[in-house]
């Protein structure tokens, strides 16, 4: 039920929906599908084009895109079916949406799919187990492995709680403030020293922003190293990056540490030229993603005040430092996992066709990309009781509408490219969230809902603005 009772209405519009009565929304309304077929299957075939979208000249429906996110590629599957293309900024794009159609190309039995994430968001993860393909993804998966066992992961844990601890109590009391800008630099605050055993100030900030010009980066549209523009400054940054974590190792491997780096640096099999690419496409990556995790649990939580007193409650008087006392935080991972179903941190997944294929009879014809929308899965009615709702119970034992079908919930991927950091970014979540807890209470109004945004990863339009009150 819903706080009114009315089981009809829609409580997260905004998410799967498009369209909230914004005048932006009604302009949007307006556009012209310009329905058409992406490409002529070949002779013979018995295959089916792919239908979909052009949209505007040149802009298509990529304004859709970053406005609404998985809402826009839910309704795309509505009009189209589960295999579906449509045109953003230039660029014709392949939809694959709905459970079979997804694990058909995540499970790339025909070895037709590669990583399509470059072509996407540029090289800010070259060398990254995001932008590999096998057999080198699957060997530096192997060594990288080593760095995320569970003792590593108590390594980490020990040091981010720590600084959550001793950050959070900075954190402005009684007074309106963006939680979007606050979470995003306690999340780089906790990077550098669990990540690289360096300080925040001085170097570690360093490391941050450089960081975070190469994540801006990620949405350019003028793809040029022209000087003062964006994607120069991201070529600049990720240079430093790389030079600077190259010259960091012989330290990090000397000091036998716990952060992240140094962990990695005693991996056999790697260079360190490979060490560094691994640990740059590392701190950009958890740091971004768990920043919108982070921002997504805390707004479900200030929005339904009974689970936040029920998390509370479970965390009072606990201080996990490990990742064992962190699994003992059953509402807690109850609230993230809704969290990220509703607003997951990577709705789709990039993949490009290496050679002509097909995805439930459809043809795909080489170079073409895909979007693999893992995120619209998470939003199916078909998958999901009321997937409009908040409703963490979903995930208990008893229910378990996650287990449904294997791909009705992976915000993390699936398959040969699971996300390998799963487990790390949960537990840096868990830690975060049950850190405020802790300390503060928050709400937020009932009429309000936040204007979620889907840039290079959701986050609400105006900040999300909050209050916290000390408990």
């Amino acid at each position: 039920m819903t706080a009114h009772g009315d089981q009809t209405r829609t409580e997260n519009r905004g998410l799967v929906e498009m369209g909230s009565g914004h005048w932006l929304d009604a302009l949007l309304g307006r556009t012209p599908r310009r329905p058409a077929a992406l490409a002529a299957p070949p002779a013979g075939s018995a295959l089916e084009p792919v239908p979909g979208d052009r949209g505007l000249p040149f802009i298509g429906m990529g304004v859709h895109t970053v406005r609404y996110g998985p809402a826009f590629l839910l309704a795309l599957m509505r009009r189209h079916g589960p295999v579906s293309w449509w045109r953003a900024f230039g660029r014709k794009v392949v939809a694959v949406s709905g459970p079979e159609a997804v694990q058909v190309v995540l499970a790339n039995r025909d070895k037709a799919f590669a990583s399509g994430w470059p072509a996407v968001i540029g090289p800010w993860f070259d060398g990254g187990l995001l932008a590999m393909n096998a057999p080198g993804h699957l060997a530096d998966r192997r060594l990288v492995q080593a760095a995320y066992g569970e003792e590593a992961l108590d390594g980490y844990l020990r040091t981010m709680a720590e600084d959550v601890e001793e950050r959070l109590d900075r954190w402005p009391v009684g007074r309106r403030f963006r939680l979007v800008d606050a979470a995003r630099e306690l999340s780089g605050q906790i990077t550098t020293r669990a990540f690289l055993g360096v300080p925040h100030e001085g170097v570690g900030r360093k490391v941050v922003d450089a960081a975070e010009e190469c994540i801006r980066a990620e949405t350019a549209l003028a793809r040029v190293r022209v000087p003062g523009t964006l994607w120069h400054r991201a070529h600049r940054a990720r240079t430093w990056l790389v030079r600077y974590l190259h010259q960091a190792l012989p330290d990090a491997r000397a000091r036998a540490g716990e952060d992240f780096l140094s962990v990695l640096s005693r991996v056999d099999g790697f260079t360190d030229r490979q060490v560094a690419l691994h640990a740059l496409f590392t701190v950009i990556a958890s740091h971004d993603t768990t920043t919108a995790a982070t921002l997504a649990s805390v707004y479900f939580l200030g929005k339904h005040p009974a689970w936040q007193e029920r998390a509370r409650a479970e965390s009072a008087g606990v201080a996990p430092r490990d990742a064992a006392g962190v699994d003992r935080l059953t509402t807690l991972d109850l609230v993230v996992r809704e969290s990220i179903r509703l607003v997951s941190p990577s709705p789709v997944l990039m993949r490009v066709a290496v050679k002509d294929t097909d995805v439930l009879g459809h043809h795909i014809p080489a170079g073409q990309l895909v979007s693999v929308c893992t995120g619209v899965n998470q939003l199916m009615p078909e998958l999901w009781s009321r997937p409009d709702r908040f409703d963490p119970g979903r995930f208990d034992e008893d229910r378990a509408e996650d287990r449904g079908h294997r791909l009705a919930w992976a915000p993390f991927g699936w398959g040969a490219h699971k996300c390998i950091g799963m487990r790390l970014g949960m537990l840096k979540v868990k830690a975060t969230v049950d850190a405020l807890l802790r300390r503060y209470e928050w709400s937020y109004p009932e009429s309000y809902e936040a204007p979620w945004r889907f840039t290079s990863l959701p986050a609400p339009a105006d900040g999300l603005p909050t209050v916290l009150r000390r408990i």
